[in-house]
């Protein structure tokens, strides 16, 4: 009897480890087909996006609901600057609208902090271990490291991966006669600036040989945003946020100067008002063929293959410009990964509904689906897996999207590029850039700090003061938003934020 009743013991034991490990829920099946270990049949889920995000959901509800009973509402959109605001402030009110909200990493900690949305570890934990550890290896590092995760806890998941690119017109650097009068005049090839002096030299050319309603360049400067444009030379040059110490702000203050006043040196080759851009004058004038260059994010080049016919086959994009250093003669190259766009859970929801909305969120972002998403120019949305730069992947760029069908809010389906060799030109660039990645400020208060150094960018791109002033006082700002905000918490803050980038080799 207790030999039996030892075995039974051992039996029951085996049996519950076996039972555990099939309970693991299959994160990679074909989409649409049914996913035996999970039945959210009733649950209905609504998410708030902002109103350039596309309805991504809502082309994916019905596969989704054949594999686990979901159903997805209609997405409430919103204009990007009243995103966060709407969303925490229905989280405190206390009984969330959304089961699904988009924020911008830049937030992620503010809405940690409320305690009012859902670490996500341990619905990670409900998956296949290898489902999610080739999820989680999928998800390039800058998005994985700084944007995913806070203060030692998962809290959000991809569906946009953005970064700053060098986009260019090819028939102007292609033209034989200007790239005769190029090297003439500048002893090398017209081509994508290798370094921030040639971007400037670029400028000084194409205003030689331009019509008077034409631009060599421009810059998206209205805050926050036009911090991270900044950043994209300021990085380059060696500048980080703070000190080691956090002591300091825009340090080295000297190669912050420095970079700031390589910026103004653009500014003459801009269009009148440059100070005052942002995302609708910088789209604006690039569809219209006004400019021949300039700093943006990838899904610029795709809008222009639909039916601008401006631009339609003359975009390109390549890496951004670097700093070499006068000593070794290296360049170094950073291009910033600012905005994105990712989803995180209200807390107070009962325990099914944020466990579908998990499995929505997980399944979209993942390659399974999200390789159509990135292809598709109806949505925002840019790579953010390593699966979305490979030749599968380009592909899919010459082809419709095969898991939507049209409808009034997306009206049509067509490939974003004519041919592979465009599709593939263009993640090439994508993917050299994010292997420069330099992550935005993700920590309390990060807003403010964005805002305030985009301000000072604004008035010396304008004239208003030197490169010298605007850094001066953009770091006095930075460290009284750091004394405000309680600076020893601050202080702990940054060093997670530095100690992520060292696991990484962003720094040292």
């Amino acid at each position: 009897m207790r030999k039996s009743g030892v075995f039974f013991v051992i039996l029951l034991l085996v049996t519950v480890m076996v039972w555990g490990a099939e309970a693991k829920i299959k994160l990679f099946l074909p989409p649409g087909e049914k996913n035996p270990d999970v039945d959210f049949s009733g649950i209905e889920l609504t998410a708030i996006h902002d109103s350039g995000a596309g309805r991504i959901l809502e082309w994916y509800a019905p596969l989704l609901e054949k594999e686990c009973g979901v159903k997805i509402k209609r997405t409430e959109m919103v204009d990007l600057p009243k995103l966060r605001e709407k969303a925490m402030g229905d989280l405190l009110a206390g009984k969330p609208s959304y089961q699904i909200i988009e924020i911008n990493p830049r937030f992620i900690a503010d809405f940690a902090l409320t305690g009012l949305i859902e670490p996500l570890d341990s619905y990670f934990a409900l998956y296949e271990d290898a489902d999610v550890k080739k999820y989680l290896d999928d998800v390039l590092p800058t998005y994985r490291e700084f944007y995913m995760k806070w203060g030692g806890n998962y809290w959000a998941i991809p569906f946009d991966g953005d970064i700053h690119l060098f986009n260019y017109r090819k028939s102007y650097f292609e033209n034989p006669e200007y790239q005769k009068m190029y090297r003439e005049q500048f002893g090398k090839e017209l081509a994508p600036p290798e370094t921030w002096d040639d971007f400037v030299n670029l400028g000084k050319f194409f205003k030689q040989v331009l019509p008077p309603d034409m631009y060599p360049t421009m810059w998206w400067l209205l805050p926050p945003d036009g911090s991270a444009f900044y950043f994209d030379l300021a990085a380059a040059y060696g500048v980080m946020y703070f000190s080691e110490d956090m002591e300091h702000a825009l340090w080295p203050r000297d190669k912050a100067i420095e970079a700031m006043r390589k910026m103004v040196e653009t500014a003459p080759y801009c269009p009148p008002g440059v100070a005052n851009f942002g995302f609708t004058e910088t789209v604006d004038y690039w569809l219209a063929g006004k400019v021949v260059f300039q700093i943006w994010f990838i899904d610029i080049n795709e809008w222009g293959q639909m039916g601008q016919p401006e631009v339609k086959g003359d975009v390109a994009n390549a890496l951004m410009p670097g700093y070499r250093n006068p000593e070794t003669g290296e360049i170094v190259n950073r291009a910033m990964a600012p905005y994105n766009r990712f989803w995180i859970i209200p807390k107070n929801l009962p325990d099914k509904v944020k466990e579908a909305a998990f499995y929505v969120m997980l399944r979209v972002s993942s390659a399974t689906y999200s390789v159509y998403s990135v292809a598709d120019t109806y949505c925002g949305m840019d790579p953010y897996l390593y699966s979305h730069f490979t030749d599968e992947a380009a592909a899919q760029y010459t082809k419709p999207n095969p898991l939507r069908g049209v409808a009034p809010d997306w009206p049509e389906n067509n490939p974003t590029f004519t041919s592979f060799e465009e599709a593939r030109k263009h993640l090439d660039g994508g993917l050299a850039n994010l292997k420069v990645a330099f992550p935005e400020i993700n920590w309390p208060g990060a807003t403010e700090y964005t805002e305030s150094l985009a301000r000072w960018v604004q008035r010396a791109m304008s004239g208003e003061v030197t490169p010298e002033v605007a850094i001066e006082e953009a770091a006095k700002e930075w460290e009284a938003i750091r004394d405000k905000l309680g600076k020893e918490k601050q202080k702990e803050y940054y060093r997670e934020f530095l100690e992520a980038g060292r696991k990484l080799g962003f720094w040292k």
